[in-house]
């Protein structure tokens, strides 16, 4: 348990406040925690977005071009924890960030990406830890 305690510690100290990844942008509302995905590719036919919050389903979670760019977004708002993704490319090339908040093994000699989400969402209690 002290282990487990002292990983979300090391986490969260090394996180930045809200959501960043390669490149997650923090955007807090009062009400909750907005996240906004973005990821760089000019070649890219297609960019999703697969993590632990919708079971790595890599097409639930379609990213948008950005109009005349090579930017790809997806804002989502996510409840507190920590969360591990990866984006899709061209429909079955997965990306791990290059400059996401922090990494974990993927279990398969590879990593995801790793977000830290603080904040809450309407209906969740606030917790107070002392």
């Amino acid at each position: 348990m002290k282990q487990k305690v002292l990983l979300v510690v090391i986490l969260m100290g090394s996180a930045l406040i809200g959501c960043v990844s390669g490149q997650i942008i923090p955007n807090t509302a009062v009400d909750g925690m907005s996240c906004t995905f973005t990821y760089e590719s000019a070649s890219a036919s297609s960019v999703s977005l697969a993590g632990d919050f919708n079971n790595w389903d890599p097409a639930s979670l379609p990213m948008i071009k950005k109009a005349g760019g090579k930017t790809w977004i997806l804002k989502m708002q996510l409840p507190q924890g920590i969360y591990q993704y990866r984006f899709i490319v061209n429909h079955d090339t997965p990306v791990t960030p290059p400059h996401a908040q922090d990494y974990a093994s993927d279990g398969f000699g590879g990593r995801n990406a790793v977000v830290i989400v603080k904040g809450r969402l309407p209906g969740q209690e606030k917790r107070v830890t002392e």
